[in-house]
């Protein structure tokens, strides 16, 4: 064996049992009995999800050569094998799901598992490092600890390796062709069921592996090395996390595929042209049915033939309205066509659920609002779509603009017209649900920036599936952020029966000052409506309008023409409400013009950072917003738009625009370069 010269700093050959009684004369050895093997690369956490980082190998200085190579050679190949498998996973991702290469990756990670389970048994069975930890004066000191972090490196590897494993075979569900579920949600529906019994035990897995990380001591490991252990400790925990919420949310896909039973689903095509604060007019609709997976669009309709003939008061079938509905309407009761009416979709699509019930007799188990924004947005997914019978060819760039013409120029007011939108709803849902794997990471892509920009909502009656649609941002809540100190949402309804939001341009000016501890909010909105004549409805912007300021607000006042006759007594945990109403007549010139005001004050006293998180309305655009910030004598400005929420946050040094909540959906278990 060989024994260190602290002389020449050389060794000699010794005999094995030196290691049970060791030298004691002088000071400690400079070098370890177990040195790090510096050459070892970092080992790679691959549980597709994850990123990997690694750490070195350590090798009995007082033990054989032999044993020192062989050990570092299965750490060093197991890391290999990590690595590589990880990199097979996430091409096979990218080329569309390679069958091949799935199957290599499974092969690397069973390779990975022999090389670290060959590692920990040559350090368990050598009988003179077992002994050796029992050496007095530094077995216990020296020996033992570098044996339990050889030990947890080969334990983490093996978890590792199982880990990746299994999460392959998820990944191969989702991504391999599946000749008995040959429709993308039957496929999802196929990997969410796998991964209902395969996900304890890779959070098992990766659990196992994050103890191991306890029984490491950083401390000897290489400098250049310690980073990398930390990261992978790192990104443990993080795989831990996002298996924790996977596993939430795959009942929650499962049961809105259909997979515990038949699910039905109304989805509303609201119609932005003619605003409404939960998105639009709901012009028209659909009915979908999700069956172990299989998705079908059964039927489809114009509003207006359940709507009319509309109940009035006294009429069995009447249903009071909200205050300024009631107002603008008199005597006619809620209809389906008008439940987009709450800003906050989980309440808009309980009273879609519950008016379109009351008109025609079905239940269904959720509501999806999808407009035409969104809609062009998926055919940059899918590609252009035919449309024969209008016609037309319908692509990304012109489809919201071909709707619109479709249905809302005045000579197009005939029977049926509301179809061209079913017709495109039904084509697109069947290339989407055919799309090959590879189009996927964009699919969930595409949905979380509609999500982002609220031109896509989706409720669920099952609280699991809104559970998990809340958490991942689909919902369409009105939101207060835990993490800002304000919070703020501007929406309008458009009750004048016309399309003039397609045509109206709006702004907004946005005024904070500080002074004396209170902070001072004044938001002005500027309108031009150059609606022109020949579309239904007129020319005319007829708007009740909402501002949802903090509940914390004091001195709130509305700078608007008419406030409500009839009180608007909807409540929103957290919010107050300032409302009224306001008309743009287009004049001569072709255009109209208006101008209105909020005023309210918050506590502040200027010397901390104050975050104001400003919703964006359903259905809007992407409208501009100039605000200034004046603080001790110090005016600054900056500008933005609501393309999506905003947060603003306020401070000495000035004022910054951040992005506010955005769809947060993945693909579970797809493997990716980060």
């Amino acid at each position: 064996m060989k024994v260190h010269d602290e002389a020449t700093d050389s060794y000699a050959i010794s005999s094995p049992g030196d290691l049970s009684h060791p030298p004691n004369p002088g000071p400690r050895p400079r070098r370890s009995i177990l040195g790090l093997s510096r050459g070892i690369a970092a080992l790679l956490i691959v549980v597709i999800v994850l990123a990997g980082g690694g750490v070195g190998a350590f090798v009995a200085k007082q033990h054989a050569d032999q044993l020192q190579g062989h050990v570092v050679s299965d750490l060093q190949q197991g890391a290999n094998d990590l690595q590589a498998a990880k990199a097979l996973a996430v091409k096979a991702n990218s080329s569309g799901g390679d069958a091949g290469q799935l199957d290599q990756a499974v092969a690397k990670f069973q390779g990975a598992r022999k090389h670290f389970q060959r590692a920990l048994d040559q350090v368990d069975s050598d009988l003179v490092l077992r002994g050796g930890q029992f050496a007095p004066g530094y077995g216990d000191s020296y020996i033992a600890p570098r044996v339990r972090t050889v030990e947890a490196i080969s334990h983490m590897g093996i978890d590792l390796s199982n880990a990746g494993e299994m999460s392959t075979e998820l990944v191969a569900a989702i991504l391999k062709p599946n000749p008995t579920a040959v429709k993308s949600g039957a496929r999802l529906l196929a990997a969410m069921q796998l991964a209902e019994a395969k996900v304890p035990a890779i959070k098992s897995a990766l659990q196992k592996a994050q103890d191991e990380t306890t029984r490491v001591d950083p401390g000897l490991l290489p400098a250049d090395q310690r980073a990398s252990f930390t990261k992978a400790k790192s990104d443990i925990g993080r795989g831990l996390t996002d298996l924790n919420e996977l596993a939430q949310l795959t009942p929650a896909i499962v049961e809105f595929l259909g997979g515990n039973s038949p699910r039905t689903y109304l989805v509303e095509q609201p119609d932005p042209a003619e605003l409404r604060a939960g998105g639009g007019f709901l012009g028209s609709y659909s009915i979908l049915t999700a069956k172990q997976g299989d998705i079908t669009l059964t039927k489809s309709g114009d509003s207006f033939y359940i709507d009319y003939p509309y109940a009035r008061v006294g009429s069995p079938k009447y249903i009071k309205p909200p205050g300024p509905l009631e107002e603008f309407t008199g005597t006619q009761g809620y209809i389906f066509g008008d439940s987009n009416f709450l800003p906050d979709f989980r309440d808009a699509a309980k009273t879609g659920e519950m008016l379109y019930e009351h008109e025609t007799g079905t239940k269904v188990d959720g509501v999806i609002s999808i407009d035409p924004f969104a809609v062009a947005d998926l055919l940059g997914v899918t590609g252009p779509i035919e449309v024969p019978e209008w016609h037309t060819t319908v692509n990304a760039s012109n489809f919201a603009e071909d709707v619109f013409q479709q249905q809302e120029i005045a000579t197009h007011n005939v029977f049926g017209r509301k179809q061209f939108f079913a017709e495109v709803a039904k084509k697109l849902l069947e290339k989407v649900g055919t799309l090959p794997s590879s189009k996927w990471p964009q699919l969930m892509t595409t949905l979380n920036a509609m999500v982002t920009q609220r031109h896509f909502q989706v409720y669920a009656n099952n609280p699991v599936a809104q559970a998990a649609l809340e958490r991942i941002g689909w919902s369409g809540a009105m939101l207060k952020p835990a993490s800002a100190d304000e919070t703020m949402m501007e929406v309008e309804t458009n009750l004048g029966g016309d399309k003039a939001n397609h045509w109206l341009t709006r702004s907004y000016d946005y005024v904070l000052t500080e002074r004396n501890g209170v902070l001072h909010h004044e938001l002005t909105i500027s309108y031009v409506n150059t609606t022109p004549r020949g579309y239904l409805g007129g020319q005319t912007y007829s708007c009740y309008v909402r501002m949802y300021y903090p509940a914390l607000g004091t001195g709130g006042q509305a700078h608007l023409p008419n406030p409500p006759r009839i009180p608007n007594t909807e409540k929103h945990d957290g919010f107050k409400m300032l409302d009224g109403w306001f008309t743009i007549h287009v004049l001569k010139g072709g255009r109209g013009v208006a101008r209105i005001g909020f005023l309210w004050d918050t506590k502040w006293d200027g010397s901390s950072t104050r975050t104001i998180y400003w919703q964006k309305q359903t259905g809007s655009t992407a409208d501009p917003i100039k605000i200034t910030y004046v603080a001790n004598g110090r005016t600054f400005t900056t500008s933005t738009n609501l393309a999506q929420d905003r947060v603003l946050v306020l401070s000495g040094t000035g004022i910054a625009v951040q992005a506010g909540a955005a769809g947060q959906a993945k693909l579970p278990l797809i493997g990716s370069p980060s």
